[in-house]
């Protein structure tokens, strides 16, 4: 991607955290990975300092998901209200909380050319996009 490509890129990027950092990391090489506590086998999502479920710090680890899962539940955006206009040539789009086949579930953009082909129950699987050098995005498209 060239220099001009990243500076163009108009939406709001993420801003990692220390906690954060790793999860953006692997997004860019284009892995889907959450934290995992080895002591309670729980999956942990939003990145946390400590296990939420023991409270156990050093039992943490990054796994990697198979980025597959279906839609528990989305939403339709037919309005932005956003000075800048990024988001307005999208319109519309969709937003799924994505349950994953391990079990977590994330928030994403559902990648579809109309809102009305989503449902909840649809099977999907992740893929990055690539919008600077810095980031790639996890977002998902239907089976």
């Amino acid at each position: 991607m060239s220099r001009d490509q990243q500076t163009s890129y108009a939406k709001t990027l993420p801003e990692p955290t220390p906690l954060t950092k790793p999860f953006w990391d692997f997004c860019k090489g284009h892995e889907l990975r959450m934290q995992f506590c080895t002591q309670c086998l729980e999956w942990i999502w939003y990145p946390k300092a400590w296990c939420p479920n023991c409270g156990m710090r050093e039992h943490l680890e990054w796994r990697r998901l198979s980025g597959n899962g279906s839609v528990y539940s989305f939403t339709v955006i037919r309005q932005v209200i956003d000075n800048s206009q990024a988001f307005q040539s999208d319109i519309p789009f969709v937003i799924g909380l994505i349950e994953l086949d391990e079990g977590p579930r994330i928030y994403s953009n559902v990648s579809v050319t109309s809102p009305e082909q989503v449902k909840i129950g649809d099977r999907v699987s992740v893929y990055f996009e690539d919008v600077t050098t810095e980031f790639s995005l996890p977002k998902f498209k239907k089976d």
